[in-house]
């Protein structure tokens, strides 16, 4: 069995130890300490990283209450010195420490219980078996985020079997062996074996970004302290380039998109008008010696719209052209049969991507004209 440093001072980043055994594995080696700081992956959290000696260690699990650290170099037995990347770890206690939170503050103001959560390189996942609003996820940032302005104290410790009986402790699942309890101060207490801060202001920030349907619950998504930063970063110096490129105000970018968007739908408006009478002239001036055109700059909407006038108007197998890169895009209308068995031919002779039904097919051909040319009279 391993010491669990860990559990001792959350806040451990450098420890000496003994090496038990080095085993070589097809990865690498596992390494066994008498003593270790690095958390086992668990809980929805991922593992500590470091070294040991020197040696890298990038994952890190337990089975059987003994605690195996990876690395691709072998160490040998004896002292070890060993580091944790700690910036690391403390921006995941940072954001398993405010899921804690949260989860407390859903528990007690909604009674619905977190059965999900995973903690990643940078994002957070909770999910809960009842559904919740964004007005409702609001208020629930804002009170765990008091909770961290008020500096509320954490306390990690086993309980003896008849101290747990009596605790309202918050569990996902059915727990074997010890029960380690992590309690917030006038928030929560659950059952956790990860690592937390030991007062919430360590945490600097809870947001809570965006939400999702999850079977009948919710699911989720946030950041905390250095996430929470970062995403901020993020999104300012996105924020800062949309406000520059608009030529408006940071704060009104949204409102300006907003205009600029009903703009855009105002032209498209115009522009399908133009392309529907520039496809009427076509269809009026189209020869019908011919059984197919070729226009510039179509897109695959306006080659539908060609192809089914010229069809209606003059029948028989009609189509439309335009380049793109690699070939040519296109649209054949027709009666259903006689269409159906061309177009299962002409896949037979070109390098076609595309389909279609009911009399139209659409897509695009990787040839050049001339090779399309044998096939449609232009």
């Amino acid at each position: 069995m391993t010491e669990r440093l860990y559990e001792i001072d959350s806040h451990i980043s450098e420890f000496d130890a003994q090496i038990i055994s080095v085993t070589k594995t097809e990865d690498g080696y596992i390494t066994v300490l008498d003593r270790t700081a690095f958390f086992p992956e668990g809980g929805g959290q991922a593992s500590d990283t470091g070294a040991i000696n020197g040696v890298s260690v990038d994952y890190v699990f337990m089975d059987n209450n003994v605690i195996y650290h990876c690395t691709k170099e072998p160490l040998e037995k004896g002292k070890a010195k060993c580091i944790l990347d700690f910036d690391r770890r403390f921006a995941f206690m940072q954001n398993h420490s405010g899921e804690h939170i949260v989860s407390g503050i859903v528990n007690e103001k909604y009674g619905f219980d977190n059965v999900g959560f995973h903690l990643g390189e940078d994002f957070v996942t909770l999910d809960f078996n009842g559904v919740l609003s964004r007005a409702q996820l609001d208020e629930i940032e804002y009170e765990a985020n008091k909770r961290v302005w008020q500096n509320v104290k954490f306390k990690a410790w086993y309980p003896s079997k008849e101290e747990l009986q009596k605790l309202p402790y918050r569990s996902k699942k059915e727990i074997d062996g010890d029960i380690r309890i992590v309690q917030i101060e006038n928030t929560d207490m659950c059952a956790c074996c990860a690592p937390h801060v030991k007062e919430a202001g360590e945490i600097g920030i809870i947001k809570l970004l965006d939400f999702e349907a999850l079977r009948g619950g919710i699911r989720i998504f946030m950041k905390c302290g250095e996430f929470a930063l970062k995403d901020y970063r993020n999104k300012y110096e996105n924020a800062l380039k949309i406000s520059a490129t608009l030529a408006a105000k940071q704060n009104s970018i949204a409102d300006v998109v907003l205009q600029l968007e009903k703009k855009y739908e105002d032209e498209k408006h115009k522009v399908s008008a133009l392309n529907k009478r520039i496809t009427d002239n076509i269809v009026k001036g189209f020869n019908t010696e011919l059984d197919g055109v070729i226009e510039e700059n179509f897109e695959i909407k306006e080659l539908q719209m060609l192809a089914d006038g010229l069809h209606k108007t003059y029948g028989g197998i009609k189509s439309a052209f335009s380049k793109c890169d690699g070939g040519y895009n296109f649209a054949i209308c027709g009666d259903v049969e006689s269409l159906d068995e061309f177009f299962k031919y002409l896949k037979t002779k070109l390098n076609i991507r595309g389909g279609g039904r009911n009399g139209m097919v659409q897509g695009c051909v990787f040839a050049d004209m001339s090779e399309i040319s044998k096939y449609f009279k232009f």
